[in-house]
């Protein structure tokens, strides 16, 4: 059967469409035009995937038609010339925007199933990386090798196109941001790439250049965002209709189930030739070369067009024909075609008339196009419309190109013929005087370019040389790495290349000096960091048995108790401590009380103090003998339940070193040269620990003073000050070049911080890093008109998120630098800012994440599951116990609770015993029908721990969730799917569960943030420590958030404050943007809010100052809320 499909459309859903993008319409228009099986479009969006459910059938194998109650009474609107069946592929489209060889890559791509099904864990997988519900065209932050990836994953029976290739801004050739090659953006899974749309703006012949697709089929689509423009590109095949026919049709190179394409005349398209709309330029690629690319009239880069694309990839000249082409012929749109011959627009009334009678005369439209006699048209009575044809189908026409963003306009008739015609046949109109527009540029300049394709390949990570370790190090860097000082303190300011010179001067220990590796311990506070610092020392050594021990001191700690103890206690999470905290505090515990003892418990921690230690000193605001009792209280609880908290880690590893010499000494042999890392944020227990083990060996810390923010967690910088009074004969080494960030930045930074200390100009760091001259501050009318002010500016520096973007002039089309949405970070000074960006951003479609661990592990259905880890792990609480046995049904009384928690203190069994004990024993003060539950659910527990014996974590955890019942309430819900896939991420990095429960209950907020994802980091100031991002938005620069009063009016530590915000102002490399509200909302009521005087304290030579606009917005149902 012969046909024309239409394989790449949207629906009302995504961005800047037609209203009447529905199913019912297309129906319509697909008879009227002649396609008989079209793109359903945007299947990821759930109102779309909805309709598709209610409104369509499967006819055919993976093929679908409108119900015909639907179908019914719109057959009886369409002309029966022109009634034929139509038939629906499930198809959407995605915006795939990442970095990728060190480049901004932007491209789309279209995905193809077979079934629902299909379809929708498609969308679960996608929906938890990316939000999929603000757009019907999503925008990801997705290598497309991934998304291709994915999608063979979950049916490889589906099919993947990437769309549109040449397009400048969004496609695979692109010249803003595309690759040279297929290869290049698919790697290894090139072979799953066997056709690509060649788009409006080229045609085969231009693509018969490319070598590098003769073994991909090219087909051609409308892309039609509404009605009207359907088949205007189209695909012509020759085979069954269902899914997998038309699959093979374009995976095998057969020219009979396959035809070709019909396409509008590339001139046509929007972004064939170079040149600058807003200018009204328009120039071919021979005259841009000569002009090199810049605009005459306003002196900017213009955009390449995809004709100069496609000369710069050529490897063959022009008018090159390959052996077994598929056909094409070219068309011009019917509505463009009467346009031309009545001098009007192609929406106005007349086109519309003479159309109607065109179809209702001679049929589908394509038919008229290609198929109909001369004779036959002119039965139409429709004018000129035969001679008009002809021209097309010769190519005896003219075309004024299409370029950035502007379609081409057609010229069928000069002027000359027009009133040469009048004379053949009698014309019912008038014809004016063609108008041109004036100061385009019209050379038409043919240019033949051979030019062969290089292929970059990406090399891997190569072990670095020992005589190439001290490459790149400024003399200071390399002072400290080859200085054979016994102790050494190295004050690093932000960016200045401290986790360089620290692994660097590692590095040369064992490669010059041949200390062996499993000699070297570094410390430092969060696991990302310690994995940062793992990667890097492995870069600059080959692998060997002994390695250098990289840890956070939390995780230090707990190795020790376990290699000297035989510890097996398991670690309680933030809500787990808290709970026990309250038990032990007792009836009418309020949360400012609870907070308030779980500060106290934790500050005589970090100062090695336990209950039975001397307190008085340490406690202010609650009576010393009840703090006394509620500590005991709590660690009696710890014990009961074989559990240890965060702190507990550092006091029990210090108390072994400080009672067991023999310990202490193991500890200092093993481990000679000590590195600590960030070494202003220790607090007493931390420092205590250091000059334990550190006597007699080799000390090298590194920080800054000046970036001792963790107050809070009893951090204090003055043991960084006094390190040379504790380590006699140090040497001290300052680093002040800094590699991250802009002087600008640097000059604003250090004039915030100096205004109230007096700094040493010797430690002022520099930078000779070029950029701005000015940073950013602007002022907003509310936090949701700062999330939305801060959206924009996002968009505009991506280069656009969208066509709409760029067609309307949203995206910047000149920055300087590619920035993808990684480069972005929004700094708060709480957590609860971050709703207003959630918010915005999950409607607006920006990708984003939220540092926020807490969000990790207490989420619903995530909480239970790393329950049932812990019990497969050995590592569970009662508290585990008793949150597992309530999602299997069991719900116990308190007499019952009280009775299962006494059988479970006197077991000191592993739970692979419990689990034993019960199934078989009686468990005293519980029912019958309780007793009967535990039992089943036990040995259900008992049988999972046999199924998952020798799985790798991912294995392990999707095995539980599944088996559990769990995974169906994750996928039903976007929310908690995107926790689970990200819990998946963070398992993958350990060797077993007992590894990664530990690294849960270890992590910090930081490391719940995924860096190698595309997406905005959302984040507070202090989860930031330690990282950099090219574009920085420090947001809620306002009295009361910074610096930060609990009760909007005093300040517990304004230096600190201070310290803090010299922080977030450091992490940015480009551009730093300081925004503030003039009213916030704070739990309910609305207030208003001064600016933060820190800004003040920055010289105004030194900013640009804005004011956001008021953004206006309504919340329809089911459509995106348009606020850019």
């Amino acid at each position: 059967m012969k046909f024309i499909a239409d394989l790449h459309i949207h629906s009302k859903y995504s961005r800047a469409t037609a209203r009447n993008l529905d199913f019912e319409n297309l129906y319509y228009t697909a008879q009227i035009k002649g396609v008989t099986l079209i793109g359903t479009g945007d299947f990821t969006y759930p109102a779309w995937i909805s309709e598709i459910e209610s409104k369509l059938e499967e006819t055919e194998p993976g093929l679908f038609s409108l119900k015909k109650e639907i179908a019914r009474d719109i057959d009886k609107t369409i002309p029966e010339n022109c009634r034929n069946p139509v038939r629906f592929i499930l198809q959407t489209e995605i915006s795939n925007i990442y970095k990728k060889d060190g480049r901004v890559r932007k491209n789309h791509n279209l995905v193809y199933f077979p079934d629902i099904i299909s379809v929708k864990k498609f969308n679960a997988r996608l929906d938890a990386i990316g939000n999929i519900k603000s757009d019907g065209r999503p925008i990801l932050g997705l290598d497309a090798a991934d998304l291709l990836k994915i999608m063979l994953d979950v049916n490889d029976k589906g099919f993947f196109i990437p769309a549109h290739i040449w397009t400048p801004w969004f496609s695979m050739f692109g010249s803003k941001s595309g690759f040279d090659s297929i290869e290049e953006c698919f790697g290894p899974l090139k072979s799953h790439i066997f056709a690509v749309e060649t788009g409006l703006s080229s045609d085969p012949p231009m693509n018969w250049r490319i070598e590098d697709l003769d073994n991909v089929r090219l087909i051609s689509n409308s892309d039609a965002h509404s009605p009207g423009y359907l088949g205007r590109n189209a695909c012509v095949f020759n085979t069954d209709l269902s899914f997998f026919h038309i699959r093979q049709a374009l995976e095998k190179n057969n020219l009979e189930q396959y035809q070709g394409t019909l396409d509008m005349y590339p001139h046509q398209g929007k972004y064939h030739y170079d040149g600058h709309r807003k200018c009204n330029i328009c120039l071919n690629p021979a005259t841009t070369a000569q002009i090199d690319g810049i605009c005459p009239e306003c002196g900017k880069k213009v955009t390449y067009g995809v004709l100069n694309r496609v000369q710069e990839l050529a490897t063959r000249h022009e008018g090159y024909m390959p052996e077994n082409r598929h056909g094409f012929k070219s068309i011009v749109p019917l509505v463009d075609i009467l346009s031309e011959i009545f001098d009007v627009g192609p929406k106005t009334k007349k086109v519309a008339t003479y159309y109607t009678r065109a179809i209702e005369a001679l049929g589908p439209e394509l038919e008229i196009l290609v198929k109909k006699s001369v004779e036959q048209i002119d039965t139409a009575n429709v004018p000129l419309l035969a001679e008009a044809i002809m021209k097309m189908r010769s190519g005896d026409i003219n075309i004024d190109p299409g370029y950035d963003g502007e379609f081409g306009k057609v010229n069928l008739f000069s002027h000359q013929e027009k009133e040469r015609l009048k004379g053949e046949k009698y014309l019912l109109f008038d014809l004016p005087a063609k108008k041109v527009k004036p100061g385009k540029i019209k050379e038409v300049v043919k240019q033949d370019v051979k030019k062969k394709i290089t292929k970059k390949k990406q090399e891997p990570l190569q072990t670095v040389k020992p005589n190439d370790l001290l490459n790149g190090l400024n003399p200071e860097q390399k002072k400290a790495v080859e200085s054979t000082a016994v102790a050494m303190v190295i004050q690093a300011g932000p960016g200045t290349g401290k986790t360089r010179t620290l692994t660097a001067k590692i590095a040369y220990l064992v490669s010059k000096k041949n200390i062996k590796p499993g000699n070297i311990l570094a410390l430092t506070f969060t696991n990302k960091a310690a994995r940062e610092l793992e990667q890097r020392i492995e870069q600059y050594l080959p692998k060997t048995k002994s390695r250098v021990l990289a840890a956070t001191f939390h995780s230090f700690s707990l190795k020790l108790l376990r290699e000297y103890k035989n510890f097996n206690a398991a670690i309680a999470d933030d809500s787990l401590r808290i709970s026990l905290i309250r038990e032990a505090i007792g009836k009418g515990s309020k949360k400012g009380m609870v907070n308030k003892i779980d500060q106290l418990i934790s500050f005589c921690k970090q100062n090695l103090l336990g209950p039975d230690d001397d307190l008085k000193d340490f406690i202010t605001n609650v009576e010393p003998d009840h703090f006394e009792k509620i500590y005991r209280d709590y660690q009696t609880l710890c014990w009961e339940q074989n559990l240890v908290d965060f702190e507990d880690l550092i006091l029990l590893s210090s108390k072994m070193l400080s009672s067991q010499e023999e310990i202490l000494s193991s500890v200092r042999k093993q481990y000679r040269y000590i590195f600590i890392d960030e070494y202003q944020d220790l607090n007493f227990g931390q420092y205590e620990f250091v000059k334990m083990i550190s006597q007699g060996n080799v000390i090298v810390v590194i920080g800054d003073p000046d970036q001792s923010i963790y107050g809070f967690r009893g951090s204090d910088n003055k043991y960084f000050n006094r390190f040379s009074d504790d380590f006699l004969g140090c040497e001290k080494i300052i680093l002040t070049q800094n590699y991250r960030s802009t002087q600008t930045i640097l000059d604003a930074s250090f004039q915030m911080i100096n205004k109230s200390m007096d700094k040493d100009e010797q430690s002022r760091i520099f930078s000779d890093v070029e950029g701005t001259k000015k940073l950013i501050i602007k002022e907003t009318i509310s936090e949701y008109a700062e999330a939305t002010a801060i959206g924009k500016m996002i968009e505009k520096l991506v280069g656009g998120i969208s066509f709409f973007s760029m067609d309307t002039g949203k995206a910047d089309l000149n920055i300087q630098k590619e920035y993808s949405f990684a480069d972005f970070a929004i700094l708060c000074r709480t957590r609860k800012q971050h709703e207003a960006f959630i918010n915005v951003f999950e409607k607006e479609g920006i990708p984003f994440q939220a540092a926020d661990k807490m969000g990790l592990v207490e989420t619903n259905c995530i909480k239970q599951l790393i329950s049932l880890c812990r019990v497969m792990a050995n590592k569970e609480s009662f508290s585990d116990i008793e949150t597992v046995f309530q999602y299997f049904d069991l719900s116990l009384g308190k007499k019952e609770r009280a009775g299962l928690y006494d059988f479970y203190k006197k077991s000191s069994a592993l739970s692979s015993q419990i689990m034993e004990a019960f199934v078989r024993e009686d468990i005293s003060g519980l029912k019958e029908e309780s007793k009967t539950k535990i039992s089943a659910i036990a040995k259900k527990i008992k049988v999972f721990g046999e199924e998952i014996k020798n799985c790798d974590n991912i294995t392990c955890i999707r095995f539980l969730s599944s088996k559990s019942g769990l995974q169906d309430i994750i996928e039903k819900n976007d929310k908690i799917n995107q926790v689970f896939e990200k819990l998946i991420s963070i398992a993958q990095l350990y060797n077993d569960l007992k590894d990664f429960l530990d690294a849960i209950a270890l992590n910090r907020d930081v490391d719940a943030i995924g860096f190698n994802m595309e997406k905005v980091s959302l984040m507070t100031m202090h989860a930031a420590k330690g990282l950099e991002f090219p574009v920085v938005f420090v947001a809620g620069c306002e009295q009361g958030l910074v610096p930060f009063a609990k009760d909007g009016e005093n300040i517990d530590d304004l230096e600190e404050e201070r310290r803090l915000f010299y922080v977030a102002m450091t992490r940015a490399m480009d551009i730093l943007c300081l925004t503030y509200a003039k009213k916030r909302s704070i739990y309910g009521k609305s207030f208003k809010r001064q600016r933060s005087f820190f800004i003040d304290d920055i010289e105004k030579r030194m900013t640009q100052f804005e004011k956001s606009p008021v953004f206006l917005s309504v919340n329809k149902k089911e459509k995106q809320l348009e606020l850019f």
